[in-house]
């Protein structure tokens, strides 16, 4: 899916990368079973965002090492102001802090690893 992108990233920051790719394509899966079995529509994007938000911070609680929990709970906090930032202003909004765009990866010892 990344090819050689992923490739070059360290197996640990490789490991958080796809349990990210899995929860959202979970919460994509998931909202398309309450559209087709359950006739519930999805009313906009962010719903779907904020289901794949949710599943990230639940499998955050289920890992062991707690260094990839902290991880994936800041993803999943950020993904959600992301998603509230652009449902607010738009793709053209005029102030966002920096924080939310920074790459979550930048700030983890084993990315600065791979450098």
């Amino acid at each position: 899916m990344f090819g050689t992108w992923l490739r070059n990233q360290n197996k640990k920051l490789r490991y958080v990368i796809w349990v990210g790719v899995a929860a959202m394509c979970w919460a994509i899966w998931r909202c398309w079973n309450d559209a087709i079995f359950n006739n519930l529509k999805t009313n906009s994007f962010m719903q779907v965002i904020f289901k794949g938000a949710y599943w990230l911070c639940f499998w955050a609680l289920l890992q062991r090492d707690e260094q990839t929990k902290d991880i994936l709970a800041s993803i999943s906090k950020r993904l959600e102001t992301i998603a509230l930032v652009i449902s607010n202003r738009g793709w053209k909004h005029i102030y966002c802090p920096d924080q939310c765009f920074r790459p979550w990866f930048a700030f983890t010892p084993f990315y600065s690893q791979t450098l």
